[in-house]
């Protein structure tokens, strides 16, 4: 998953993003990929390495679900930019529309602009799902001297709120379906399905598109940005941190979740597709170049977006230091407005978007491949052949759940999911896993199962790091994430009591299934209560390779001559002879050996 760098202080921003992947992510993804691929196994049942706390894997998948269902909508809005990107005027640049308010605010026309002081509120929407450009931003506007008494607001925020989003006025007024949009939902979640729906072996191929394609056009970007007039003065202001915003403990808890998000750690994603990789692959390698080139690639983001703000700075006179915007403004009223001084708007606008619905699918389609793999691998005699239409119904799910998202008070009710799904509960869960695998399964285990993959033991930074680094730094994370805690908004606009409630009820369904499977463990293990724990925190005998990978020379049956031979069809051998004298097909020898 590539989102990019975070919101609204790009410059102190970047110091935490490298030093939660160096010491979060690498650390945690290494261990996830080594839990996969030695269990051969999805989210769910790699937990029977401590049964009693398996239910962490029911709240990864849960937890997942939650947050797919939300990231298909933003997709959906990437489409129907697009879409209007191809327009002869950009539907964003100009104020004498039907949606544009004129009344109540003043609509300020992309040209000639300067900052109007405008707010779009506290907004993490975009700050966790968006594109790999979500860095700090602002459109450029005029100040309109004779109107102070009304609010300002450029044609791109009216086209966002009164024509993409046709937004009510709060949460309790969901008010009609955007039929637009729930058209374009309907389309993203049929391409998800269309990826994933023959299994990994599909959807292995369609990620040389979905990665590659975007990346290319990352590069043309960075080129076309790179020689723009004034690009350098983005680009200094970009690579200049303000030293102190790190005293601010939001922006180490912001850089903690914008990491998670887009390196997937927390999420199953991880433990899910190295379940597929052989046996002996360098699982370390693997963790080292995923996590470093995410970093590099919303490195490389900023580079991109600064460049043009620069360019924007330039162009108009304005500060650079005044574009403050962030959230859902970056990715949907900043940047294409940036890019009307990009000729043709039309080709950039487009190529931006095209971009941004590819990465977003490319991390859709995982989302969905982690709850598919962990149920058909938790209940797999009753799903074995069934990977097509369990797809279909997890898909078919989240898109009906996503339904009263793409109504005029959706936006709020995302918001709401955002704020709760995953904040807490993806940090618990990596957090679980740590001290689960590091204390209760034991560091001497996790190197003995990676010897017996590789043939090489895991390194000693990486056993401190699980032992004692990351640990703290995802503990000392979530508590000032507890402790600087704030209800969401958007602007002038607060979330009533039960909202809150609503969405604390969010984030408590992932998490429950943690003490309920506990209890649930306890109450069917025989004997006392010590006996029972230590019965349940220890690997249990589904932990671990199949058979086959444990001993490759023994192949079972059904592998060897099909399904057509065994059950009642059992091969018949000539058991008068000695085995020794049996010869061809019919020794035994050969139908059990390579």
């Amino acid at each position: 998953m590539v989102y990019g760098l975070a919101p609204a202080m790009p410059r102190a921003f970047l110091i935490p993003i490298i030093i939660f992947n160096v010491f979060g992510a690498i650390p945690i993804v290494y261990l996830e990929m080594i839990m996969g691929q030695y269990s051969q196994s999805g989210a769910i049942p790699v937990w029977n390495v401590c049964p009693l706390l398996k239910g962490v894997g029911y709240g990864t998948v849960i937890s997942t679900f939650l947050f797919s269902i939300y990231y298909g909508v933003v997709i959906c809005w990437m489409l129907f930019y697009f879409i209007h990107s191809f327009f002869p005027t950009l539907p964003w640049t100009t104020c004498n529309n039907e949606w544009n308010v004129q009344e109540a605010e003043v609509c300020i026309p992309r040209t000639g602009a300067a900052p109007s002081g405008t707010t779009s509120g506290k907004d993490t929407l975009l700050d966790n799902v968006t594109t790999m450009f979500t860095t700090s931003s602002s459109t450029a506007m005029s100040v309109v001297s004779n109107v102070t008494e009304l609010k300002k607001s450029t044609s791109a925020e009216q086209f966002l709120r009164y024509k993409a989003l046709d937004m009510t006025d709060g949460l309790d007024e969901l008010g009609s379906i955007n039929w637009p949009l729930l058209g374009c939902l309907a389309a993203i979640e049929v391409l998800c399905f269309l990826c994933i729906f023959k299994g990994v072996k599909l959807t292995g191929k369609v990620v040389y598109f979905t990665v590659l394609g975007p990346f290319v056009l990352l590069a043309i970007f960075l080129v076309r940005g790179a020689i723009l007039p004034g690009a350098e003065i983005g680009i200094k202001y970009y690579l200049t941190p303000d030293l102190s915003k790190l005293t601010e403990t939001k922006i180490w808890a912001e850089a903690c979740m914008q990491v998670f998000v887009s390196v997937g750690p927390g999420f199953g994603g991880m433990i899910t597709f190295a379940s597929y990789n052989k046996f002996t692959n360098n699982c370390m390698r693997d963790a080292i170049l995923v996590c470093l080139m995410d970093l590099l690639a919303g490195f490389s983001g900023g580079f991109v977006i600064f460049s043009v703000l620069g360019h924007v700075s330039h162009e108009t006179g304005i500060d650079i230091k005044s574009f403050n915007q962030s959230g859902y403004g970056l990715g949907f009223i900043a940047y294409p407005e940036a890019a009307n001084y990009l000729p043709p708007p039309q080709l950039w606008c487009a190529l931006f978007f095209f971009m941004s619905i590819f990465l977003g699918i490319d991390s859709q389609f995982p989302n969905y491949e982690i709850v598919v793999t962990a149920i058909k691998d938790e209940f797999s005699k009753r799903l074995h052949g069934k990977t097509t239409q369990l797809t279909l119904i997890v898909i078919v799910l989240a898109f009906l759940l996503a339904i009263p998202q793409v109504t005029g008070g959706g936006y709020y009710l995302l918001t709401l999911l955002d704020w709760y799904a995953a904040t807490f509960s993806v940090t618990i869960f990596a957090l679980i896993e740590l001290l689960v695998m590091a204390y209760v399964y034991g560091i001497k285990r996790v190197d003995a199962n990676m010897r017996e993959m590789t043939g090489k033991g895991v390194p000693l930074l990486f056993k401190i790091a699980w032992c004692v680094t990351t640990p703290l730094l995802l503990a000392v994370t979530l508590g000032f994430t507890v402790y600087t805690y704030e209800p969401p908004s958007y602007g002038s606009y607060e979330y009533e009591q039960w909202h809150i409630g609503l969405g604390w009820c969010i984030a408590a369904f992932s998490l429950a299934p943690i003490p309920i499977y506990v209890i649930y463990r306890l109450y069917k293990t025989p004997g006392t209560l010590f006996e029972r724990l230590k019965i349940n925190l220890r690997p249990n005998e589904l932990w671990g390779p199949p058979e086959e990978i444990r001993n490759p020379e023994i192949i079972p049956q059904e592998k060897l001559w099909g399904p057509a031979f065994t059950g009642n069809d059992d091969i018949k051998t000539d058991t008068s002879k000695s085995p020794d004298k049996i010869d061809g097909l019919d020794n035994p020898s050969f139908q059990t050996k390579l």
